[in-house]
């Protein structure tokens, strides 16, 4: 996890203060640091970003000790990669981190350990103490959810001058002869 003070969306939150019941909160990013993570993306703008987050104490017989669930609602300005025009996103996804306090001494082992999970698991976060910066792991999951080739929707590399090539064509192009095959026709000339 970043260092607070390197991060445009810190909004620190510690564990302990996790009621029985669960504890909601709500992530808005101001304009500046909207300006601040668009910079940090190489994007043109981001409009808002928006985390419902919800954080558990997990029964014992779970994995971790804490759970955190965020519903992320973002709005962002991308550049098309066929037109070169603005293309504005919305982006609406779901995450969950399971949080587990790394106990004295436990270093050795977890670097022992083998570690088998499935792609549905949640992430887990080994934490030293019971302060975790929410904002900042929404600003690395929105990250993740940007979509990295954006394209307008009627954007169309023929009107511009260019040719999209399918897949079929570019394993085509790319499919070389036998450089030897010309000495194998060289041999029976002689």
């Amino acid at each position: 996890m970043n260092n607070n003070a390197l991060n445009e969306f810190s909004r620190p939150f510690n564990l302990e203060n996790v009621k029985k019941n669960g504890s909601h909160l709500k992530l808005e990013a101001t304009s500046e640091e909207c300006a601040s993570l668009a910079s940090r993306y190489s994007i043109p703008k981001i409009k808002a970003v928006l985390a419902d987050c919800r954080l558990t104490k997990r029964a014992q017989k779970e994995t971790g000790d804490y759970l955190l669930e965020v519903a992320l609602n973002a709005q962002v300005v991308q550049t098309c990669v066929l037109s070169l025009e603005q293309v504005d996103e919305k982006i609406e996804e779901r995450f969950s981190i399971v949080f587990k306090t790394d106990e004295e001494g436990d270093d050795d082992a977890l670097d022992l350990q083998e570690v088998e999970f499935e792609l549905d698991d949640d992430d887990i976060e080994y934490i030293e103490d019971y302060e975790v910066d929410l904002g900042g792991y929404v600003s690395e999951y929105l990250s993740l959810f940007i979509n990295p080739y954006p394209k307008k929707a009627d954007a169309d590399a023929g009107n511009l001058g260019h040719k999209v090539l399918t897949e079929d064509e570019i394993d085509a192009k790319t499919k070389r002869e036998n450089p030897f095959n010309v000495l194998k026709d060289l041999k029976h000339k002689t």
